[in-house]
């Protein structure tokens, strides 16, 4: 894959993380202490994220184990990293027997869902750098991070690469005007409803029309209403949301572009 940054997310610098310990591979471990409570709703202990592996992240990483049937010893060692970054492997993790790009692309959409990715704050966390090559904060916001994840996902099982079908960005509006250039973006959805497909990505554009401020992933359309899964956004729909969501989005009313992935 081109966005392979997840990989990273996936490893620690120190094979065994405990008391006394301070830096990245404590914040991680803090990290997804906190973001297991989106996983599993019994689960509810959260703690700072501070990067200092002090007495309360012990005391977290102790009922943990406990929570999943792990040797307690307030250790995070393999099989407590294992089990804390589950949810991304499993999102990650290859799907076999389908060769349809557009299957591909709402099935693996559908898998990250299943897995819960959230921020940890503010464009920040485990999740957003997976899907932002490694970057997180304020100016970091992570729709198109997502969708293009899931599409190089997708590309890489049959043999393919994102490249082959967009730019490779975090703007909405690098690939708003790379689909306008090369005719692969449908203006103005609602005027051209039967051209949409699953696996296609809406765009949403402000005011000014080559100004585009978030995207997503279709998933399905019937009527005037496309399924959507989409990244930083929330039940409302926000552009600057915490989660992925799966929503429903009402093309006719809405300022919504679509770029053709073919």
């Amino acid at each position: 894959m081109v966005k392979n940054h997840y990989i990273q997310e996936l490893k620690t610098d120190s094979p065994l993380i405990r008391k006394g310990q301070k830096g990245m591979d404590v914040i991680k471990v803090q990290e997804w202490i906190n973001l297991w409570q989106w996983v599993d709703t019994k689960w509810k202990i959260g703690i700072a994220r501070d990067g200092d592996f002090g007495r309360d992240t012990e005391a977290a990483v102790r009922k943990f184990q406990d929570f999943h049937g792990l040797s307690n010893d307030g250790i995070v060692g393999n099989n407590t990293w294992r089990k804390l970054t589950e949810p991304m492997r499993k999102a990650f993790t290859r799907i076999e027997n389908e060769k349809s790009l557009r299957k591909l692309i709402v099935a693996y959409a559908r898998q990250h869902l299943a897995n819960s990715p959230r921020e940890f704050k503010s464009n920040i966390g485990p999740w957003v750098r997976a899907y932002m090559d490694g970057n997180q904060g304020h100016l970091q916001p992570w729709c198109m991070g997502f969708a293009q994840t899931i599409l190089d996902q997708a590309a890489f099982t049959i043999e393919d690469s994102l490249i082959s079908y967009m730019p490779r960005t975090v703007s909405c509006d690098v690939l708003g005007k790379f689909g306008l250039k090369n005719g692969q973006l449908i203006e103005k959805a609602k005027l051209k409803p039967d051209l949409i497909e699953p696996g296609d990505f809406f765009l949403v554009y402000a005011k000014a029309k080559v100004d585009w401020i978030h995207v997503g992933i279709v998933t399905g359309v019937e009527g005037d209403w496309i399924q959507t899964i989409e990244g930083n956004t929330n039940d409302s729909g926000s552009r600057e949301g915490i989660e992925v969501c799966e929503r429903e989005r009402n093309y006719d009313t809405k300022k919504i572009d679509i770029y053709r992935v073919t």
